[in-house]
């Protein structure tokens, strides 16, 4: 009896466990997930602004001594009977279509810097004009951009017919050679230069037309020869600045009278003329008749002291 009432209570203790509440297990924590550093984004460059003055000045400072030239007409017909030679023609259409060098294909002077597709960098590309100014003002304009290939033919077309050389009337149409990697903050600049050139070009274009200017006493005029060529006797109240000092002698040259620049042939005053005009010198001309015309009109030289 005993023994049957220890099993019974024995079964109602283990139901009683059985039904009483259940124990929450443990819960499982998970170790923590490491902070990972977002990796640094390198910040973008800034692309510093356009120093053209810096710019400008290491174009006129490192002018070599033949200052960009094909100088003489048997020059240039070696080089185009080499056929290694892009000949281009910077004058008007129309003027190109009355008569041009053979073989010289048209892109006017103020379409050049939209045209740069059609002028190579690996072989020598020649410009030339009616008297070099025009194709002096190309050559700075171009050299700016990068064409450390480009020479002024400076006989020019009058200089060629001089030597008894033929023209042609025949178009030559310019081929695209890809377009070059230029950069387009300074390309705009270039551009904005190049087609606002006026109808006169920037020129004071007459021996007379300067003797005014001088008589009237309102022009500062600037021989941009070297030294040794002002001493040895330049136009009566010019100042002497060399083409490769301009940069460095802006303070020299006033914004708020006529400047006039002149050089032996018009050339150095070409490119002389674009530097400036860049620089924001919109009061700079070329006496494009240069010290050779002003001598055979037989007007006085002065030498310096």
């Amino acid at each position: 009896m005993k023994r049957t009432l220890w099993i019974l209570l024995t079964i109602f203790a283990l139901t009683l466990a059985a039904c009483g509440p259940a124990v929450a297990p443990t819960p499982t924590v998970a170790p923590p997930t490491p902070t990972v550093a977002p990796t640094p984004i390198p910040p973008t460059p800034t692309k510093a602004a356009l120093d053209l003055k810096a710019v400008v000045d290491r174009f006129l400072s490192g002018i070599p001594d033949k200052y960009y030239t094909v100088g003489a007409v048997d020059a240039l017909k070696d080089m185009l009977a080499a056929g290694n030679v892009v000949l281009v023609d910077v004058r008007e259409p129309n003027e190109y279509a009355e008569g041009h060098i053979p073989g010289a294909v048209n892109i006017p002077i103020r379409t050049l810097a939209k045209n740069l597709d059609k002028l190579p960098k690996d072989k020598p590309v020649v410009v030339y004009c009616r008297t070099g100014h025009r194709a002096g003002m190309a050559t700075a304009a171009l050299q700016l951009l990068g064409y450390t290939n480009v020479r002024n033919f400076t006989p020019a077309i009058l200089g060629w017919k001089d030597a008894g050389e033929p023209l042609s009337t025949e178009p030559v149409e310019a081929r695209s050679v890809g377009q070059p990697q230029v950069d387009p903050e300074l390309l705009a600049v270039v551009d904005r230069f190049l087609s606002g050139i006026p109808d006169k070009y920037y020129t004071v274009g007459a021996v007379d037309a300067l003797k005014d200017m001088l008589a009237a006493g309102n022009v500062v005029l600037v021989d941009v020869r070297e030294p040794n060529e002002y001493a040895e006797g330049h136009i009566p109240g010019a100042v002497n600045i060399p083409i490769r000092t301009l940069a460095k002698n802006l303070d020299k040259l006033p914004k708020d009278k006529p400047v006039v620049v002149y050089c032996r042939t018009g050339h150095r005053a070409g490119m002389a003329t674009a530097a400036l005009q860049l620089l924001g010198y919109t009061n700079v001309r070329n006496f494009t008749p240069a010290i050779l015309g002003w001598q055979k009109a037989g007007e006085p030289l002065e030498k310096a002291q």
